[in-house]
């Protein structure tokens, strides 16, 4: 950490406009001349043009052009920014490229040490991005350019996957990524209010040719915040107890799913018990434990259990058993 910090004061130190010799910057900085000197190459490698004078009144200064202070990152901080960009490619962060071009400029402008550092803190982590993330990433975008210069789209959307897609006017307000989706704030021509989109469901988005002004009170974060203890009020009012059991590696992976996770009230050995909305209990848990084979079963409510049978012989039916 110090000798960064060093570094860092040898560059303040010179833009104040003085020549300062090396042993003047070894007294200021409480090292040795030696030191200096190695500090002063470091920093000519990262490019800080660092002007050496030669004679009885030289040494070192920087160009009155010079402004900037070099980016120096010590090894904590580092880490972070390698592990923060693993998890936004993840993510499926739309401007992977661009991320990975900054990335290359801070590899490139670090010193030797830091490079061995760089690779084997790269070599411990990562992060595997869907295929579905992927895709997306275009429309991303497109609708991070709209957001940022005011322009309305046309896309089609279906609300749920079983809904035929309608066409919507949306002028897109924000982007956000939450339990492994990305959504979109927009206003809908449409509804005539703000609405949170699904972006994956999006259909031929394209402009529209107009333009709009995102109010000057309206603020992604809020508006996510709200949807988000609307969507919970909700599914307070409608929720349900669901008992499940099986065995305990099953239950675990049932436990940890992302939308389960937020429902799990209680973990005992063999069995999983869920607060769960109806419409999502009744809907969708059926074909997650059917998924886990006959490692699980559903205990109660009575409804859950008769639409698991029904999805079941439904399945069974298909492949003529």
């Amino acid at each position: 950490m110090a000798k960064w910090d060093n570094m860092l004061k040898i560059v303040w130190l010179l833009r104040s406009g003085t020549v300062m010799t090396a042993e003047r910057l070894a007294e200021e900085l409480e090292t040795s001349v030696r030191t200096v000197y190695r500090y002063i190459d470091a920093l000519c490698a990262s490019g800080v043009p660092i002007i050496a004078e030669p004679g009885h009144d030289g040494g070192y200064s920087l160009p009155g052009t010079f402004k900037q202070a070099p980016l120096f990152f010590d090894p904590a901080e580092l880490k972070a920014v390698l592990h923060a960009a693993l998890f936004a490619q993840g993510a499926g962060y739309p401007f992977e490229d661009d991320l990975r071009r900054a990335l290359d400029k801070i590899q490139l402008y670090h010193s030797g040490d830091q490079q061995e550092d760089w690779e084997s803190r790269t070599r411990g982590m990562d992060v595997i991005p869907s295929e579905a993330h992927r895709a997306l990433a275009p429309v991303l975008r497109q609708l991070e350019r709209c957001v940022a210069e005011g322009l309305t789209v046309n896309v089609r959307y279906a609300k749920n996957p079983e809904d035929e897609p309608e066409l919507r006017k949306l002028d897109p307000y924000g982007l956000a990524y939450r339990s492994n989706r990305w959504y979109a704030a927009a206003y809908c021509h449409l509804r005539q209010a703000v609405r949170t989109f699904r972006v994956d469901r999006f259909e031929g988005l394209a402009l529209a040719g107009e333009t709009f002004a995102i109010p000057d009170d309206f603020s992604a974060k809020a508006h996510f915040d709200q949807a988000a203890s609307v969507q919970k009020a909700i599914n307070d009012v409608n929720a349900r107890l669901a008992r499940i059991e099986g065995d305990d590696a099953s239950l675990d992976r049932l436990a940890g799913h992302w939308y389960l996770r937020g429902c799990v009230l209680k973990r005992d050995a063999g069995s999983l018990e869920l607060r769960i909305d109806e419409d999502t209990m009744l809907k969708h848990l059926p074909s997650l434990l059917l998924s886990c084979g006959p490692s699980v079963r559903a205990a109660e409510p009575p409804e859950l259990v008769r639409e698991v049978s029904k999805a079941a012989r439904a399945l069974a039916a298909i492949y003529g058993a």
